[in-house]
């Protein structure tokens, strides 16, 4: 997203209700503010099970909101999703989300 946030907290926030909604769906690790080391941006990460066919998969999901962008970022590798969700390393998906972000902000 492209715009004024008057509340990037806020903002994080609600990205990350609107996956904990998503049909399937439920929190295994809460949300959890992180500050990437060398950074000044902070991203919310947490950790949804998402059942489909019967097989339930991890599912580690970060946001991040500054004055002017914001985007969650869920990351489905078959090593995540096979991870027990306390096992899920929040830090660096944390980090990765900032790559993202990075690419997200270039200049056209």
């Amino acid at each position: 997203m492209f715009g004024r946030f008057k509340d990037p907290e806020g903002a994080r926030k609600k990205m990350l209700d609107g996956a904990e909604d998503a049909e399937g769906a439920t929190v295994a690790v809460p949300a959890k503010d992180i500050t990437p080391l060398g950074s000044d941006i902070t991203v919310s990460c947490q950790v949804l099970i998402v059942k489909q066919g019967g097989v339930e998969s991890s599912l580690p999901i970060c946001a991040w909101a500054d004055e002017n962008t914001g985007a969650s970022v869920g990351f489905v590798t078959p090593e995540t999703g096979r991870q027990k969700p306390a096992a899920v390393d929040l830090a660096t998906f944390a980090e990765a989300t900032l790559k993202v972000r990075a690419e997200a902000r270039q200049r056209l």
